[in-house]
């Protein structure tokens, strides 16, 4: 397929998705040569959609920066791009990959698919706060967008150890629009910290990232 959404705040931080509809072969030829700890890599992942997702979110990576798209993690898990000066955070679900890029800060990002497989798992996330402004018929938007604050936030906090039903609380919001912002405090440690977020409605995917 290609880039179906991309956005770009005054040229620090930028967000793209890309919908997977290509075959594992096309998706290599839209990449150089992988190098070989990256095809070990990507010969060592079983599930041939995964591997599909992995491709897709390099795709991304070499579309928006240029450069060949060799990651490599902080000792906190936090991915980095090799020889990029901008910081990076990778997502990706059922037939989708989205990347965000950032030269001022760590950011996060969380693609997910509409799912009741969320509120099954609610009872982990949940802090009783969010329980409080969930109400229909905004119900399943909200366990979901709270689920991907929750994801992009651990991924630029970068803290080991993070309970998401207890460190990080979602401000309420009512998603009655396609895109929006949220709020969340993020308490750990001693750190108590606002973290602001922005939001994606689309009818096959949930996707939120820091701002």
């Amino acid at each position: 397929m290609a880039i179906v959404f991309e956005n770009e705040n005054s040229h620090q931080t930028r967000v793209a998705v890309w919908e997977i509809t290509e075959s594992e072969e096309a998706l290599k030829q839209m990449l150089p040569p992988l190098k070989k700890n990256e095809t070990d890599f990507l010969q060592s992942i079983s599930f041939a959609p995964r591997r599909k997702e992995w491709l897709a979110s390099r795709v991304l990576i070499y579309r928006l920066t240029g450069l060949y798209p060799e990651t490599g993690y902080k000792d906190n898990g936090q991915p980095f791009v090799t020889n990029c000066r901008e910081n990076i955070s990778i997502s990706h679900t059922r037939k989708f990959a989205a990347i965000v890029l950032s030269k001022s800060s760590m950011p996060g990002i969380d693609i997910e698919y509409p799912s009741d497989r969320i509120r099954k798992v609610s009872k982990r996330f949940l802090n009783p706060l969010e329980k409080n402004f969930i109400k229909n018929p905004f119900t399943e938007v909200q366990l979901g967008l709270i689920w991907c604050c929750k994801e992009a936030i651990f991924k630029t906090a970068g803290i080991p150890g993070l309970v998401f039903k207890d460190n990080i609380i979602i401000s309420p919001f009512t998603p009655v629009h396609q895109q929006g912002s949220i709020n969340a405090s993020l308490s750990v440690s001693g750190l108590n910290k606002t973290i602001y977020l922005n939001y994606i409605l689309d009818k096959n995917f949930y996707l939120v990232w820091t701002k």
